[in-house]
């Protein structure tokens, strides 16, 4: 049977950011994949650069294109995995015993690259999951913490898509699946 190609997508089930450790133009490789814990929405958008050339008091050519895909994304665990993945730096550990610590530094440094993915598997068709991947992201944006009485914190961050330097490498991939596979490990 051919695979479908559209599906009503319901509900996000996963999301995994993994930090960029090389992009030339013979490849993009990543580093371990990271869970962004208790994923509850994301979006992604095309951004559009769009030009008119007019003359003789009318519209003679429009040209666009997409230059990069917007992703927002809610989440509900503050991870300090995640903070480094996105923000760069790394995770550190003191203690030992009932005495342990973690934390994460922000250091000022660069913001680095990552790649996402975002797994749903809710559709109304006969297709298992649709998998949402953008090869090379940066962070643009969100919310670490936020806090009121009578609430959860729901961590958010916003990225733009831009194109890998990888020959032959677009901006993402939206695929749908007849058997379930998952995210990358």
């Amino acid at each position: 049977m051919a695979a479908s190609t559209s599906t009503i997508s319901f509900d996000v089930h996963d999301c995994k950011v993994y930090p960029v450790t090389a992009d030339a133009t013979g490849g993009i490789t990543y580093g371990a994949a990271v869970d962004v814990p208790g994923i509850q929405e994301v979006s992604v958008e095309p951004n559009f650069i769009s030009v008119e050339l007019k003359g003789d008091g009318k519209v003679l050519a429009k040209k666009g294109k997409v230059d990069r895909l917007n992703f927002s994304a809610t989440y509900s665990e503050l991870s300090l995995e995640v903070l480094a993945a996105i923000f760069g730096g790394s995770v550190g550990t003191s203690g030992s015993g009932s005495a342990e610590s973690a934390s994460y530094e922000f250091d000022g440094d660069s913001l680095p690259y990552f790649k996402i993915e975002v797994l749903v598997n809710d559709l109304e068709s006969e297709l298992a999951e649709m998998v949402f991947v953008l090869n090379k992201c940066q962070i643009t944006g969100g919310t670490i913490m936020s806090g009121s009485t009578d609430n959860f914190s729901t961590p958010s961050f916003d990225a733009e898509a831009i194109l890998p330097t990888a020959t032959g490498l677009g901006f993402g991939t939206v695929t749908f699946r007849e058997a379930s596979s998952g995210l990358s490990a």
